[in-house]
């Protein structure tokens, strides 16, 4: 197979969405080739390069304001009409990553995906919804908390490299939620402190 892995994220470098990506390859096997686009750069010849030839296009990218990122969704719809003909019988797999505890938070992005593919003509493989994403780019995928997202990383690898379907699948790591919002509050305050700013101030702001 040819699978095309698309980053949906605006970084150049760095951050969740590519890590996951990096993580799934290793699950594909060997004997396929793999090729990467990166979105930030907005060049909708570039993708359409990319996924020229392509058994299945998979897309990462974080959930902003329960959707796409802008700057993805219009390069996806800029491609809606031609992709399907650059890679015919494609399926497209979608891993969407975000920052709240509740993996399902992420339910309507996947869904957005899912209309793009009506649209462009491809055929849908799986939604791969992902909870908890900050822990995820600060921590190594063979943790004990986050190895349940590492098997469901390898099971999602396994669906596309066979072109398989599936329904999807909401994951979060194995951690209480009253965890992970007293460490993300304990982070905020943190980044507050570096950037000069004080708890007082922040309270002040917020009621304003």
């Amino acid at each position: 197979m040819k699978i095309c892995l698309i980053n949906g994220s605006p970084k150049n470098r760095g951050g969740t969405s590519a890590k996951l990506l990096a993580a799934l390859e290793p699950g594909f096997g060997e004997g396929h080739t793999v090729v990467q686009y990166k979105s930030a750069s907005g060049d909708p010849d570039e993708l359409i390069k990319s996924a020229s030839g392509c058994d299945a296009l998979v897309v990462a990218f974080p959930l902003y304001a329960d959707g796409i990122p802008s700057h993805l969704l219009r390069l996806l719809a800029s491609v809606e009409s031609m992709i399907a003909a650059a890679c015919p019988g494609a399926a497209f797999y979608a891993v969407v990553n975000s920052g709240f505890y509740e993996a399902r938070q992420n339910r309507l992005a996947i869904a957005l995906t899912q209309v793009f593919c009506e649209k462009a003509g491809l055929a849908w493989g799986q939604g791969l919804a992902i909870g908890c994403g900050p822990m995820l780019a600060n921590m190594p995928l063979n943790s004990p908390p986050v190895k349940n997202v590492a098997n469901a990383l390898n099971d999602f690898a396994a669906n596309i490299a066979a072109k398989k379907s599936a329904d999807t699948f909401f994951v979060r790591p194995a951690i209480p939620r009253f965890f992970y919002i007293t460490a993300g509050n304990f982070g905020w305050r943190m980044s507050a402190r570096q950037n000069g700013l004080s708890q007082k101030s922040l309270r002040a702001a917020v009621k304003r």
